[in-house]
């Protein structure tokens, strides 16, 4: 009978054991599944239905093909998120503005910087293709918007990732929900 008794407390042990496993189990999964790839940066625009830009329209730096290309992927964010209008302005006191250094050699294709609300595109951005010229332009919106670097394990899914392309000129599904989640 003691045998029985302790046995029985042994299968009560195991069977809680379980549960708990499973419970844990599940609060992680709950988790995971919740979370976003997006990361906010602290930035906001002060009217996303009115966001503005500046481009040089012939700076004698830039070709206007490469104006042309960076003023389009820009404004594929108003394509993508409902949340975004952008407008371009005549005057250089804008939401963002945009410009170029392509005759200065710089660690990175573009930096923004929000002080000045400033994209500024430097001379290795010169080197990539099209498309990666756009999602360079793309990503660095998306700073001025509000969005930080994306987790590395959702890379795929964002444009705003820190390092390397999708080859997507536009936004992608988790900079969508960021965008939607900030505006």
């Amino acid at each position: 009978m003691i045998h029985s008794v302790q046995k029985d407390k042994k299968e009560v042990r195991e069977k809680m054991k379980r549960i708990t496993s499973l419970i844990l189990l599940l609060c992680f999964m709950m988790f995971s599944l919740s979370a976003n790839a997006y990361q906010l940066n602290g930035h906001r625009v002060v009217n996303p239905q009115y966001v503005t830009y500046w481009a040089p329209t012939n700076d004698g730096i830039a070709t206007p093909t490469e104006i042309d290309a960076v003023v389009s992927a820009i404004s594929s964010w108003q394509v993508h998120c409902p949340e975004i209008k952008i407008f371009r302005s005549n005057t250089i006191n804008a939401s963002m503005i945009i410009d170029f250094y392509l005759d200065v050699d710089n660690d990175a294709y573009a930096v923004t910087y929000f002080n000045s609300k400033e994209i500024a595109f430097y001379k290795p951005w010169r080197s990539l293709s099209m498309v990666r010229k756009q999602e360079t332009a793309v990503h660095e919106a998306g700073h001025i918007l509000g969005l930080e670097h994306c987790q590395p394990q959702y890379n795929s899914e964002a444009v705003m990732r820190k390092d390397g392309f999708n080859d997507l000129a536009c936004p992608l599904a988790d900079d969508k929900r960021g965008i939607a989640a900030l505006y």
